[in-house]
């Protein structure tokens, strides 16, 4: 085979290989990371209080995001739209929160693992619903109940949900 012939030969095997590593996500800097982390931390406040009507959970997501609840295996439910957000920490009236089984239920997310991605970031950590005012949301439902996956993106605005998806 003659030097020119194997450098075309090499250079057509070696091209396909040059796609197939996927590009660095850009770093995240110790601000970002502070800022998804208070971003994680104000959507259990928001939820569990209904502040603002529930519009204070509504805002913590980007336009068309989206909150992803799993009901039992197999069933999901999806909340879309600030309305429907707002809805779902209560509002317009928050008057469920008062009520059982909402009552009992607390929201919290533990040990929160960031990482940078191509949309902005990535996290996961544990769905935990501790027993609130010494009683249960149902009674298989007391501690870690899942893991939450969530798409942070950076916005005009500050960081903001894309998805938060609930895995039982």
């Amino acid at each position: 085979m003659s030097p020119r012939a194997a450098l075309i030969l090499l250079a057509a095997v070696a091209t396909p290989l040059q796609g197939t590593h996927a590009a660095t996500p850009p770093a995240l800097t110790a601000l970002d990371y502070v800022q998804i982390q208070q971003l994680v931390n104000r959507l259990s406040f928001a939820v569990d209080y209904c502040t603002r009507g529930g519009k204070d959970f509504a805002d913590l997501f980007a336009p068309g995001g989206r909150y992803v609840i799993a009901e039992a295996p197999g069933k999901q439910r999806v909340i879309e739209g600030a309305d429907a957000l707002a809805a779902l920490a209560g509002g317009p009236d928050c008057k469920g929160l008062d009520e059982p089984p909402r009552s009992y239920v607390v929201h919290l997310s533990a040990s929160l693992v960031i990482e940078p991605s191509a949309e902005g970031a990535t996290g996961k950590s544990y769905a935990i619903y501790p027993a609130r005012k010494g009683k249960y949301f149902k009674e298989d439902v007391a501690g870690q109940v899942g893991l939450y996956h969530d798409v942070y993106v950076k916005t005009p605005q500050g960081w903001k949900f894309q998805l938060r998806r609930h895995e039982l």
